[in-house]
């Protein structure tokens, strides 16, 4: 399902499976299934991820947009009274944010020049 939706969300992605097959990624979910059936495995489980995939994607990206569409998933107010947070918080703190790989490279450029 995860997969089927990030290839939706992306559709201008290339993509490369084993350096023998170029595709962009809204195809992604039928390679893997493909590459799964070569290797003997039940394509159920591909076929299941793919349809509930598609319809959460309808659901939740294609529905709202369309002329009186209007949002059927919505999160359930209890969950976002015990773990969305004010903005207006004053005891929200956000985490820093982490260089990549641990070196603050901006910094150090920003002393040499």
């Amino acid at each position: 399902m995860l997969v089927y939706l990030w290839s939706r969300r992306n559709p201008y992605v290339r993509m490369n499976f084993f350096g023998l097959l170029n595709f962009q990624a809204p195809f992604l979910p039928w390679v893997l299934m493909g590459f799964s059936s070569l290797l003997g495995n039940s394509i159920i489980v591909d076929l299941l991820g793919i349809a509930v995939g598609h319809i959460y994607f309808i659901l939740e990206d294609v529905f709202p947009n369309q002329h009186g569409g209007i949002r059927i998933l919505k999160t359930p107010s209890i969950l976002k009274a015990i773990f969305d947070t004010s903005d207006e918080d004053p005891n929200n703190n956000p985490l820093p944010e982490e260089w990549p790989g641990g070196f603050a490279w901006l910094e150090d450029q920003r002393l040499e020049g």
